[in-house]
């Protein structure tokens, strides 16, 4: 069965140097120890994902959060459960939930995957989403995040840009 994983979901490079002050730490914001990452309109997916990797840590983590918005500001904000999966090099999960709140690891080789449904979103009234993480212990981790919608409700040729 094929896949089509590049036509059923819309990947966002979601913190680019705009939103991330140091390339030697992925929690180190532009907005001092606080990252946001781009605000996704879930208008046309039924969710998202954030795909946070981390490799070489410095003891450092972060406390993350899935926030839903008002505009794409954003101007009024609150954070919403999302599921997560903790899966530790080179393949071992380590931890699989539901929370509003995540507090990451301060060990080297992880990928964080958290999902939020365009439902709980707009069960605040919103339709606009984004990562929230505050840097919890201040030590350099490197590592990446990417989004993407999932549930596209059109095919992804026809949605253009999502970041809002």
């Amino acid at each position: 069965m094929k896949t089509n994983f590049l036509e059923n979901n819309h990947v966002v490079h979601v913190t680019p140097t705009a939103r991330v002050a140091s390339a030697a730490d992925v929690w180190d914001g532009n907005a001092a120890t606080q990252v946001d990452t781009d605000v996704l309109s879930l208008a046309n997916a039924d969710g998202a994902v954030f795909i946070v990797s981390t490799s070489v840590n410095g003891t450092g983590n972060a406390s993350v959060r899935i926030c839903a918005c008002s505009n794409t500001t954003p101007t009024t904000t609150v954070a919403v459960s999302f599921r997560y999966m903790v899966i530790a090099a080179p393949d071992t999960i380590v931890a699989t939930g539901e929370s509003k709140a995540y507090l990451t690891s301060t060990a080297a080789d992880y990928v964080y995957v958290f999902e939020v449904d365009a439902a709980k979103v707009a069960e605040q009234g919103y339709k606009y989403v984004y990562l929230n993480a505050d840097e919890v212990t201040n030590a350099a981790v490197e590592g990446q995040i990417v989004g993407f919608l999932t549930g596209l409700r059109y095919k992804e040729d026809d949605i253009g840009t999502q970041v809002a």
